[in-house]
């Protein structure tokens, strides 16, 4: 057993004896005590919750309450209007709060930090004023008269079973939120916190991912109301002001973002640590902020930060030691033609009408001096932003407006001129992210851990094994891609974007920074992959390198197409050596001759 493994049982072990105890402390501790613990345990489930949202996802939201007060209110609202019993009205509250998450959500998610934060802030305010003003809700009164639940006959009603019922619970949102954040939704939500544009370059769907986040959410926020409305038997609006979400928010930061044992400690202290200064009487409150001031100033990152994601893969596998299957079977067709593509940013025209195929199985190479408009070529090809005219057809079919990572499951994929991987994500979790679109078993067979997802996790594995070795980067597939040299970061990129199966591989600027030998062993790799049946478009400077690899070459100048044809036509085309060296007048042969030599052979 490594170190590693050897803190994780013993990390397991010791979550385990902790939770035993909180189980068992109705039978040695006095009413109050265990009433303070139930609001540890809400606060708990409350924060689980947020962190989803705010901790996994990096998505900040202020008015979370609104989720709590809809469970809360649904429950209510079932048991005194229509006599539902408590766990009748469950499912109705998970299912108002999830269809609440998706109509805060999807207008919104498009927004981004303040503005996101303002809405969801706004979205939280309507709820509680909509709570204050409706008569079916009682207005600022609230609803009175919630039974209490019952479970075989017994009525969950004393402090002690209410609160072993608020511990089912919370060991129920436990297992979920573990679950979702070791799923690939998990890593997908890791990959968007990190760098969305990635994320969504390399396949993820990153506005359903985020909606997927406020939805899982809402389903927690929505349970711990349903809790909050049993125990208490009464609501009203004063209970989901903006302070609820605030307070919320900091049982999240405080404990750690991301982390959950970082939420429970922080729900600890929220809920607890009031109580404890009750001896100071009006002052509890004010020492309670300057702690809070204090811890965060000293704790910054939160108390107990998450850890880096260190997923690697099983030790003993041989996948390693095989080659990955060939992607496609190399023809003769054509597979991308550009058709007189345009894209202007305000009065600049960055690329002008240009116009060209690839033809599959090719490398073909798109050179030409920097502000060429090379790179927004690629943009515009995998839909980071669209052309403002002419026509991409690929593979038979027109390409119009797609999402990136549409643009990704269709068969183009991409790295970029600086490198975007996801630095506290280990290697293989890197490629596992651009893998995750292909999977086909259903999310909650995966929290389930249903045979077929177990079988098709292992292959996934076994799969991401491959296109690391294929790199050669297998005997680093756990580390962290941050902590990768600088050649092994741009090839683990070039991994990434070969395990989502493209049949174009887009490489902008691969060799940008790296030494001779690392250039040699780039080309070596840039014709396996060609090989091994992806065609290759190359965005590339170094002139050693795109003559060594390319079929075909393409050079660019201000925005159009100068030159095009095979590297030895190209090597000899005045209007590209003007291109690159501004001297092509006759008078000057001399000094073109060796401009000429130097060039081709930097």
């Amino acid at each position: 057993m490594s170190a590693r493994e050897a803190s994780a049982h013993w990390a397991r072990l010791a979550g385990g004896a902790l939770l035993a105890a909180a189980v068992a402390l109705p039978a040695v501790a006095s009413n109050y005590i265990v009433d303070v613990g139930l609001t540890i345990i809400t606060y708990s489930i409350l924060g689980l919750g947020l962190n989803i949202v705010v901790g996994y996802a990096g998505l900040l939201d202020l008015g979370y309450a609104a989720f709590f007060a809809i469970g809360a209110y649904t429950t209510a609202l079932l048991e005194t209007l229509l006599h539902f019993s408590f766990w009748e009205t469950l499912p109705f509250s998970l299912a108002f709060t999830a269809v609440s998450g998706i109509v805060i959500g999807y207008p919104t998610l498009r927004l981004r930090s303040d503005y996101l934060a303002i809405v969801t802030l706004g979205f939280g305010e309507i709820t509680r004023i909509v709570a204050t003003n409706l008569d079916i809700t009682g207005g600022p009164n609230g609803i009175f008269g919630i039974a209490s639940p019952s479970l075989f006959g017994f009525e969950i009603s004393s402090p002690p079973a209410l609160y072993e019922l608020g511990m089912a619970f919370l060991v129920l949102v436990l297992v979920f939120a573990i679950r979702l954040g070791r799923s690939r939704l998990g890593r997908a939500w890791t990959s968007i916190r990190e760098d969305e544009a990635a994320a969504e370059a390399v396949g993820v769907p990153t506005l359903r991912v985020k909606l997927l986040a406020y939805v899982m959410g809402a389903l927690i926020g929505g349970l711990g109301g349903s809790l909050f409305a049993a125990r208490f038997g009464t609501i009203d609006p004063t209970g989901f002001t903006y302070l609820q979400s605030v307070t919320i928010l900091i049982v999240v930061v405080l404990g750690g973002r991301g982390s959950i044992p970082g939420v429970i400690l922080g729900a600890i202290i929220v809920a607890g640590l009031p109580e404890v200064l009750r001896f100071l009487n009006l002052w509890r409150i004010f020492a309670f902020a300057i702690g809070l001031v204090i811890l965060m100033l000293l704790r910054p990152q939160g108390l107990w930060p998450a850890p880096l994601r260190r997923v690697a893969p099983p030790r003993k596998s041989t996948a390693a030691d095989q080659a990955p299957v060939p992607s496609h079977a190399a023809t003769d067709e054509i597979l991308l033609e550009v058709r007189d593509m345009q894209r202007r940013f305000g009065g600049v025209l960055a690329v002008g009408g240009v116009s060209f195929m690839v033809h599959s199985g090719e490398i073909l190479s798109l050179i030409g001096p920097n502000g060429a408009g090379k790179t927004t070529v690629f943009n515009c090809l995998t839909g980071v932003i669209r052309p403002t005219g002419g026509q991409i057809v690929w593979c038979g079919k027109r390409l119009a407006g797609g999402a990136p990572h549409r643009i990704v499951h269709q068969g183009m994929a991409r790295t970029f001129q600086g490198i975007r991987l996801f630095g506290h994500m280990t290697a293989f979790e890197n490629v596992l992210t651009g893998m995750d679109h292909r999977l086909r078993t259903t999310l909650g067979a995966e929290l389930l851990g249903l045979p077929a997802a177990r079988a098709e996790t292992a292959d996934h594995w076994a799969e991401g094994l491959r296109w690391l070795a294929f790199v050669g980067l297998a005997g680093r597939a756990g580390e962290r891609a941050a902590d990768l040299p600088y050649g092994d970061q741009r090839r683990l990129e070039i991994a990434r974007a070969l395990a989502s199966y493209p049949r174009l591989l887009l490489l902008d600027e691969p060799a940008a920074g790296m030494n001779p030998t690392e250039k040699q062993a780039l080309m070596e790799l840039i014709r396996r992959i060609r090989d091994h049946g992806v065609t290759v478009l190359l965005i590339e400077h170094d002139m050693m390198l795109v003559m060594g690899v390319s079929d075909r070459i393409i050079v660019m100048d201000h925005g159009v197409i100068i030159a095009e044809g095979q590297p030895s036509a190209i090597q000899a085309d005045p209007r590209v050596i003007d291109a690159y060296l501004g001297t092509a007048g006759k008078d000057e042969a001399s000094d073109d001759t060796a401009g000429e030599k130097s060039l081709w052979d930097s």
